[in-house]
């Protein structure tokens, strides 16, 4: 359930700050099938747009890197804090209800017990 709620909390703040998702940032532009970096042509902003040598060159790049990081965080605003209550808010329920228990039995009951536990 850990790995969960902070995969979950990683996408919200990637789409928050990055305008993608996380999958989308770390991958765009590196593996086929995640799209590819927008060349600063776009709000959509992917770890090889950061790294990649080519774009970085002047400050044309940077500032426009800047601005859309700046563009995501204020057009953003309302769906990263109520994404990030949202999980934290869904991680208590888990617990409240019980349903990390089940998941904890139902892992022993399969063999599973020591791999897989939900805290």
């Amino acid at each position: 359930m850990p790995l969960i709620f902070s995969f979950a909390t990683l996408n919200v703040a990637s789409q928050w700050i990055f305008g993608t998702s996380a999958p989308r940032f770390l991958l765009g532009g590196y593996v086929q099938g995640f799209g590819t970096a927008s060349g600063g042509s776009s709000n959509v902003i992917t770890l090889q747009e950061i790294f990649a040598g080519q774009n970085i060159s002047g400050t044309g790049y940077v500032d426009n890197l800047t601005q859309s990081l700046g563009q995501n965080l204020r057009r953003n605003a309302v769906m990263g804090i109520g994404g990030l209550v949202a999980i934290k808010i869904a991680s208590k329920l888990v617990k409240t209800l019980g349903v990390n228990r089940s998941i904890n039995k139902l892992s022993d009951s399969v063999g599973l017990g020591t791999t897989v536990r939900a805290n």
